[in-house]
């Protein structure tokens, strides 16, 4: 049944471990139309999308295109590297997230992960 507020993105992410290969790492996710970066980043966190790791420090970044975001299993939330209103609903420049991608960066620092990330600039 059409829900009108309702929009899927796809998500994919990095394998953890060999063992991990084995699994398909995509999945689909509803999310409301008008949700920001941040409630979908609640969302996908809810879902325990991203998997736990031994130890507890596993960092990843989200990217649509460019990085969005630091999620650390040791943090309670994400850290935005975009703005928190994005995709930036009813503005010029608005896009619609279709899918994002979480790559993983092992057990690396995730405040170092994000100090890098945060300089990234598009070559266009």
């Amino acid at each position: 049944m059409f829900q009108p507020n309702v929009k899927t993105i796809n998500l994919t992410r990095e394998s953890v471990s060999m063992g991990d290969d084995a699994f398909d790492h995509s999945l689909k996710v509803e999310v409301d139309r008008n949700w920001n970066i941040s409630q979908i980043l609640e969302k996908i966190i809810e879902i325990n999308y991203l998997p736990q790791i031994h130890g507890g420090k596993a960092t990843w970044s989200v990217a649509h295109h460019t990085p969005l975001a630091i999620v650390a299993q040791q943090w309670g939330k994400p850290e935005l590297i975009c703005g928190a209103d994005y995709p930036y609903a009813n503005t010029e420049h608005y896009i619609t997230i279709g899918s994002l991608h979480f790559n993983y960066h092992a057990q690396q620092d995730p405040i170092t992960v994000l100090e890098i990330l945060r300089r990234y600039r598009d070559p266009q």
